[in-house]
C-alpha cells in the first residue's frame, strides 16, 4: 500500500459543496508544480448532465494523465466538480461505469512519474470501485453537510469550524459569540464564514470576537433585527419590541414572516416553561450548565420534544437555550398558552380583516407582553 503522506492521488468529496470546493482550491494551490506556470496544471470539468458527457470527461482525464506537461517535468490534473460518482441515473449508466473502470485500472497501476491527480466531487457512493480505489491508494477528505435534525453533535462541528476559520483570520471567538453566530446562521457554513470575515474586519487589531461584535455587524440584517424582536418579546420590553417592529416593516419585512417568528419564540418559551414547572430545568447559573441539565432529561421527556430543531432544546446550542430559558420565567404557562391563541387570532385577522397590518401586530405585541 502506498504511503499516503506522499501520494499523488487526492480526492475531496461530500455533500457540503462549499467545503468541498474551498478545500479543493486550497489543495490546488499547495499541489501545483512550482515551475511551468499554467501549463503545469490541467483542469477537466466533471460537472455534467448526461452520461455521454461523463464518459468524455473521464477520457479527457485519462488523456491528460498520459500526456507530458509543457515546460515542466511535473503536472497537476484537477478533475473538477465531478458529479457522477453517486447513486443517480448518470452514475449508474453502463457507458459511465465502463469508462470509470478504465480510470480505476490506471489508478491501481499507478500514476506516471510527476503526475498528480486531484479530484473534487459531490456526494459519492462509497461502495463503488472508484471511491474504494481512491481510499486505498490516495488521500481522501470527505466533507458532508451538517444536518442539525439528525446529528446531535452538529453544534460542536459548527463550533470547530468557527474556531478554525477565526484562527485563520488571526482571531479568537468567545463562547457567547460562537453561540450567537450559530443562532443567527445555524449550520450554514458559507454564511458563517462570510459573517466571520466581516466581523474580523470590524474588530481590527483586537484579538477576540465578542457578542457585541456579532450584534454590531449583523444589526443591519433583517434576521438579526427579527432575532432582537423575539428577545424583546421574551424580556417583555414593549417599547423595544414596537421600535424593532417598526424598523422591520420599514425595511419591507413580510408581516406573516414576523408573526411566524414570534410564534416560534413563544412556542420555545412554552416548552422551556413546561420543563421548568416540571423541575427538569433550572434557570440561572452559567450558560454551559444548561447542557448538563439537558443531557439528564429522561428518555420519556426527550420523546415528547418536537423534531423541529428550532423548538427542540436538545438540538440547539446551549447558549440560545440558556437565553430563552431566562426569558421563559418572565411568563407563566397560562400566559404563554393565551399568547399562542392571540397569535392564531392575529393570523386570521391579517387574512380576513381590513385592519392595517401594523396595527394588528402592535396590538398583538401589547397583549402578549403586558398580559397579567
Amino acid at each position: 500500500m502506498p504511503d499516503k503522506a506522499t501520494t499523488h492521488l487526492h480526492l475531496v468529496c461530500g455533500s457540503e459543496e462549499y467545503l468541498v470546493k474551498e478545500n479543493a482550491r486550497r489543495l490546488l494551490k499547495s499541489l501545483a508544480p512550482k515551475g511551468g506556470a499554467e501549463f503545469a496544471v490541467e483542469i477537466v470539468d466533471g460537472a455534467v448532465t448526461r452520461a455521454d458527457d461523463a464518459v468524455k470527461a473521464v477520457y479527457r482525464v485519462l488523456e491528460a494523465v498520459n500526456t507530458l506537461g509543457f515546460f515542466s517535468s511535473e503536472k497537476l490534473i484537477w478533475f473538477k466538480d465531478a458529479n457522477f460518482f453517486g447513486t443517480d441515473k448518470t452514475s449508474g449508466a453502463a457507458a459511465v461505469t465502463e469508462a470509470v473502470a478504465e480510470l480505476v485500472a490506471v489508478l491501481k497501476k499507478g500514476l506516471p512519474a510527476g503526475v498528480t491527480l486531484l479530484i473534487s466531487a459531490g456526494e459519492m457512493d462509497k461502495r463503488r470501485a472508484f471511491y474504494l480505489a481512491c481510499d486505498r491508494l490516495g488521500d481522501v477528505a470527505v466533507f458532508d453537510a451538517i444536518d442539525p435534525t439528525r446529528d446531535r453533535q452538529w453544534e460542536d462541528k459548527v463550533t470547530d469550524f468557527i474556531a478554525a476559520h477565526a484562527r485563520a483570520l488571526g482571531k479568537n471567538v468567545s463562547h457567547q459569540a460562537v453561540a450567537q453566530l450559530i443562532e443567527l446562521n445555524g449550520a450554514n457554513l458559507r454564511q458563517i464564514e462570510t459573517e466571520l470575515e466581516k466581523i474580523a474586519a470590524y474588530v481590527g487589531d483586537r484579538g477576540t470576537i465578542e457578542p457585541a461584535d456579532v450584534r454590531a455587524v449583523g444589526s443591519a440584517s433583517r434576521e438579526a433585527i427579527a432575532w432582537n424582536l423575539n428577545d424583546a418579546v421574551g424580556h417583555r420590553d414593549l417599547g423595544k419590541a414596537l421600535r424593532l417592529l417598526d424598523r422591520l416593516l420599514f425595511q419591507g419585512e413580510e408581516v406573516m414572516g414576523l408573526l411566524f417568528a414570534i410564534a416560534s419564540r413563544v412556542r420555545q418559551l412554552l416548552i422551556l416553561r413546561e420543563l421548568v414547572d416540571r423541575k427538569l430545568l433550572r434557570p440561572g447559573g452559567e450558560y454551559m450548565q444548561i447542557k448538563g441539565q439537558l443531557d439528564r432529561l429522561p428518555a420519556s421527556v426527550r420523546d415528547e420534544l418536537p423534531a423541529d430543531r428550532k423548538l427542540n432544546p436538545l438540538l440547539q446550542h446551549p447558549f440560545p437555550v440558556f437565553k430563552t430559558l431566562q426569558q421563559a420565567v418572565n411568563y407563566s404557562r397560562p400566559q404563554l398558552i393565551r399568547a399562542m391563541q392571540w397569535l392564531l387570532d392575529t393570523n386570521q385577522q391579517l387574512v380576513t380583516s381590513s385592519l392595517p397590518d401594523r396595527l394588528a401586530m402592535e396590538e398583538l405585541l401589547a397583549r402578549i407582553i403586558t398580559a397579567k
